[in-house]
């Protein structure tokens, strides 16, 4: 089971304060100012570590500071150098720049004279000083990801958002070529038809225009995606992932190297004919093997013989405890790290645990239960550092591949989109364009007047059609319903049928999506019949409302509903609604119904 980067850091916290207070309780003189200050520094680094709190952390940093060095002045005998090591991540997480990294040689420093001037041992020197780094530099590393990756998940919706504009953008200049050439081509020839010539040169223009306009509409209904690659924006943090998290895995292992050997060099005399010889060659083998498995994680492939190259790792690692050696058990935490992130979730942990569970064995076989404790967490934060840096470096692959499936998805949904609002929006005015045209080429031999007010009809339609399609490209926009009756009324009386409209005024979120099934109402009644007579009626009650469009002279019935039927269902499902159309003979009703007022919970814009 793979932990969640804020989980990760919150665990990490809360098993090194463990280590502390065990450590800290492990000795006599230890007092409970000291435990409570240790829990208390822990409990203000879980908001400066979590994401999102750059601000608070900024206030809480020198408190932390205060309560993390007030055992040293109050009770000064049961301080223990080396606990700084949550101040030093708060310092590289608060602090920016240069000056973070000079504070945190400085904390180094200080711990390191407090350890002399209490007369600690070399060894102890050391970990005063390697301490407090390598628990900063892991806390900072893990916290440092963590905010980066939280970054890149916000950025996530805003890199849609302008994927989306992007491809309507694309697709706004296909519509341009597409349809508002064409449309441009049909005004111009309809008005030259209106102002000047005879008879043929009025026929040879509108037949013209006809054309155009009817070549235009196969193309709107038949509107193809825009090809081709998308750009991906580079992800402004993911070099910074990278570069953030090997350089501390790198260091934090040296340093933990260089503890081991301390620990070696300050057991008892050692024979050189002894075992203590193989623990020396097999160090260098054991960290060989670890490097190995990080290096082919963050390259993203499984090692060969990766069971035999653990079992190798395992084995460099405990066998010097069969000669009694267990200087190298503080660094069996890398081990379990590397465990963590390659074993399966059923056995992961429980591997991790056990391995850990040797170290704190040894501190209870030799010292006391508190010591087990210590030797136990200590691993287990080791183990939990490994797996989060190399495993969210792991994540910046996943991300980039996540990003450029993302803006994918973004750019296809708003392709489908800008096609569907294309096929409703302008689909009328190019068919009421077709139809003026035709009824104009019908007449112009038999009564010139109505040929040449339809030839004017034809001149509106195409202005309208071209001003529907520059709302096309005005994010937010929305149709009136009212207008949309309006316009029903006139297109429909055009085409000579006899109009009843009963409607009751609509507003909120229904009204703009029922304006346009109205519309691809009407265009559906021009494409498809021949209509005497046509009824629009819009109606209100308990909170819902009802849209009937009612048509005779309608042609036969296909087979598989159009488009115009599938994008006015998914337009009035989007707002809780639904759609119905029955037929009687050559009688079509188209019944939408929807909530006046919905919350659109839809991914759409």
């Amino acid at each position: 089971m793979a932990l969640s980067p804020s989980w990760l850091v919150a665990g990490f916290i809360c098993v090194m304060c463990l280590v502390r207070v065990s450590f800290h309780l492990g000795e006599a003189s230890a007092g409970p100012l000291t435990v409570a200050c240790v829990i208390g520094v822990a409990a203000l680094q879980l908001p400066i570590s979590l994401p999102g709190r750059r601000r608070l952390s900024a206030a809480l940093f020198p408190v932390q500071a205060v309560v993390n060095y007030l055992p040293l002045l109050a009770e000064a005998g049961s301080w223990r150098a080396g606990g700084s090591g949550f101040v030093a991540a708060s310092a590289l997480l608060v602090v920016s720049g240069p000056a973070a990294w000079l504070l945190l040689g400085v904390i180094a420093a200080v711990e390191g004279i407090v350890a002399s001037s209490l007369d600690r041992a070399p060894l102890g020197v050391y970990y005063a000083v390697v301490a407090p780094v390598t628990v900063g530099l892991m806390l900072y590393g893990l916290s440092g990801l963590t905010d980066l990756l939280h970054r890149v998940g916000r950025e996530r919706s805003e890199l849609a958002a302008r994927a989306e504009e992007v491809e309507r953008l694309r697709l706004w200049r296909h519509v341009q070529h597409l349809v508002v050439s064409s449309v441009s081509a049909v005004e111009r020839l309809a008005e030259r038809a209106r102002r000047q010539g005879g008879a043929e040169a009025v026929r040879n223009r509108v037949s013209r225009a006809v054309a155009i306009a009817r070549s235009a509409l196969d193309r709107v209904r038949s509107l193809p995606p825009a090809d081709g690659p998308l750009p991906v924006p580079p992800g402004d943090h993911d070099e910074r992932i990278v570069r953030l998290a090997t350089p501390i895995l790198v260091v934090v292992h040296v340093l933990f190297i260089g503890q081991s050997l301390f620990n070696f060099a300050a057991g008892e005399t050692r024979d050189p004919g002894s075992g203590d010889a193989a623990y020396l060659a097999l160090l260098p083998v054991a960290f060989a093997l670890q490097f190995w498995h990080l290096a082919a994680l963050r390259a993203g492939r499984r090692p060969k013989g990766l069971v035999w190259t653990l079992a190798a790792q395992g084995i460099a690692t405990y066998l010097p405890l069969a000669d009694g050696e267990t200087s190298g058990l503080v660094v069996s935490g890398f081990f379990a790290g590397v465990v963590l992130l390659y074993a399966r979730a059923p056995v992961s942990w429980p591997l991790t645990v056990a391995i850990c569970g040797i170290a704190g064995l040894e501190g209870w076989l030799t010292r006391s239960p508190l010591l087990a404790g210590y030797q136990f967490c200590s691993s287990l934060g080791t183990a939990l550092a490994v797996y989060g840096l190399t495993r969210l470096v792991a994540l910046v692959t996943e991300l980039r591949r996540t990003r450029a499936e993302l803006v994918e998805v973004a750019a296809l949904r708003e392709r489908l989109k800008v096609r569907r609002d294309v096929h409703d929006l302008l689909g009328r005015g190019l068919t009421a364009i077709v139809l003026h045209g035709e009824l104009a080429l019908r007449l112009l031999e038999a009564d010139r007047g109505r040929a040449m007010e339809h030839v004017e009809r034809m001149t509106e339609a195409a202005r309208a059609t071209l001003a529907d399609a520059a709302g096309l490209n005005a994010p937010g926009r929305g149709l009136s319903l009212a207008a949309e009756v309006d316009s029903a009324r006139a297109v429909l009386e055009s085409a000579g049928a006899s109009v009843r409209i009963d409607a009751a005024p609509v507003s909120g979120r229904a009204e703009p999506v029922l304006a346009v099934v109205l519309r691809e109402a009407v265009t559906n009644v021009l494409r498809h019949s021949t209509p005497g007579e046509c009824l629009v009626r819009i109606a209100v009650e308990d909170g819902r409302v009802r849209l009937l469009v009612a048509n005779d002279g309608a042609a036969p019935a296909s087979d598989e509903p159009g488009t115009g039927l599938r994008s006015m269902r998914a337009r009035l499902a989007a707002i809780g609604g639904e759609l119905t159309v029955t037929r009687a003979g050559d009688r079509f009703e188209l019944l939408a119904r929807a909530p006046v007022d919905h919350e659109n919970l839809t991914l759409t814009r």
